[in-house]
């Protein structure tokens, strides 16, 4: 009886699908600059009050975008992205791999990677500076499970050279 427990677990540790989840906070230098600025012309406008019906709430934009998140999470058939404010989901979207069209890995900038995610019926989503690092191998494998698409830019296989 002991043998065919063990067995058991042995299947279930088989069976479990693998969870990978990654996670990108963008740069808040910029937002806080444009936070400052925006109070900056809050006080410079003080006189024409017509003014704070753009800027008020341009200032809560801004200030939410500070405290922005965004969040991937790799499942058995699927990719589940999230976009985070404070601990509030604003925007979430699971989609199963047959939803998938294309993954298209480019180069942003200098030396940053950068994946496109094309799908059939939502928005396409941009995955850019997550961590781990590990999240572009990851992607890879998953498209090449599934036999989704991938292209690469040349300017991409450089980086990957690189790195």
């Amino acid at each position: 009886m002991l043998v065919l427990m063990f067995n058991n677990f042995d299947l279930k540790s088989q069976m479990e699908v693998k969870e990978m989840f990654y996670e990108a906070v963008p740069s808040r230098i910029v937002q806080l600059f444009n936070f400052s600025l925006t109070i900056f012309l809050m006080i410079l406008v003080r006189h024409t009050p017509e003014m704070y019906y753009f800027l008020i709430p341009f200032s809560v934009v801004i200030l939410a975008t500070i405290f922005m998140k965004f969040n991937l999470k790799i499942t058995g058939g699927s990719l589940t992205y999230k976009i985070l404010v404070f601990s509030l989901t604003i925007y979430k979207r699971e989609i199963p791999h047959s939803q998938i069209l294309a993954m298209k890995f480019k180069r942003a900038g200098w030396g940053k990677k950068f994946v496109i995610v094309k799908n059939k019926k939502a928005f396409n989503f941009r995955i850019i500076e997550f961590y781990p690092k590990s999240i572009y191998i990851d992607l890879i494998d998953f498209a090449n499970k599934y036999g989704i698409p991938i292209s690469k830019t040349k300017d991409y296989l450089i980086l990957e050279r690189l790195q």
